[in-house]
């Protein structure tokens, strides 16, 4: 999976949201990419669009919605339903359009409106009680590559919900949220970086908690987790020297060549062969972004003989040139 989100260009920026002194509620829009928030303190009450009953999070729930559908948070139920009256900014964040209601702040994640250090995870589970009725929320606007037609972002649920169930899966939490707030508070090189590398792992951790809510999971999710198909995405996605051909994928997934061919496509939705020309191109479009690497020598890597023949390929999937894509990132 992780192969997967670095060929969507997943990026992330966090903040913190605050409710106090309610009734207070925050409505965030719909926005084409995702959205996710972690309780760090207080509790609160979540709406997803096109459902009517609210959801009760407390310290240390997450939730997220990978395909940025619009939702509400509120103190209480009632509050659900107080108009919206002005909108809340996040200087840095232009991505996040917020509606409030009430006493609600917005910040970025190593500010703090009040001049105390930030609440993180760990301290605010160990508070027995939220005495002063505010709540905290780590968030984080997530962004890809939307335009991808990759059966990973077809498949994705609208919401995910991923409580701490065990002890575990708690210290998990505490600790990429801490290490998320840290790094996205420090002024460290290569911090863009290390925040979407961090994202990935808490997005992963929330899809795994929604697999195992699920109980059995559908499309490419059960793809992934399917004992021959996900032997074969993790075949196709780490190649390197040696260039993998549908016969060969399905030798080592242990099937026949047909009966791969058909499980494969019934799952991920695409036949192997278009997958494979799919990942090779995406990796060749990073490479033309963030390499120096010679046009000539990536289109060998990506299984073309001929310089032509890979640009025709670029083309026609990215609609881009490789000059293109080299420019927009110069």
């Amino acid at each position: 999976m992780t192969h997967v989100l670095k060929n969507i260009q997943l990026s992330a920026k966090t903040y913190l949201c605050q409710g106090s002194d309610g009734p207070w509620n925050m409505q965030f829009q719909y926005r084409p990419e995702g959205i996710f928030h972690i309780v760090l303190q207080g509790q609160c009450y979540l709406r997803e669009s096109g459902c009517q009953e609210p959801v009760l999070l407390q310290v240390g729930d997450g939730v997220a919605f990978p395909t940025g559908g619009a939702h509400w948070l509120s103190d209480t139920p009632d509050s659900q339903k107080l108009p919206a009256e002005n909108v809340v900014s996040v200087s840095g964040n232009e991505e996040l359009f917020l509606l409030k209601n009430g006493n609600v702040r917005a910040f970025l994640s190593h500010a703090s409106p009040s001049g105390r250090p930030p609440v993180t995870l760990e301290s605010a589970m160990d508070e027995s009680t939220n005495a002063n009725g505010v709540t905290t929320l780590f968030c984080g606007t997530l962004s890809y590559d939307a335009t991808i037609d990759h059966p990973f972002l077809k498949n994705l649920p609208c919401f995910i919900q991923a409580g701490t169930r065990t002890r575990e899966e708690r210290q998990t939490l505490i600790t990429l949220t801490n290490l998320l707030a840290e790094e996205s508070a420090s002024s460290y090189p290569g911090k863009a970086l290390m925040v979407n590398h961090l994202t990935e792992v808490l997005l992963i951790q929330m899809l795994r908690a929604h697999i195992h809510k699920a109980g059995q999971p559908s499309g490419y999710m059960a793809a992934l987790a399917d004992p021959h198909i996900g032997v074969a995405l993790n075949l196709i996605h780490t190649e390197k020297d040696e260039k993998w051909t549908v016969e060969s994928l399905s030798r080592a997934a242990a099937m026949g060549r047909t009966g791969f061919t058909q499980r494969f496509a019934e799952l991920v939705g695409v036949t192997p062969k278009a997958y494979l020309t799919n990942t090779r191109l995406l990796k060749a479009r990073e490479k033309l972004q963030t390499s120096n690497e010679s046009t000539p020598r990536i289109a060998e890597s990506a299984g073309y003989a001929s310089e032509a023949a890979f640009s025709k390929a670029i083309k026609k999937h990215f609609h881009k040139t490789p000059g293109d894509l080299r420019q927009d990132n110069s």
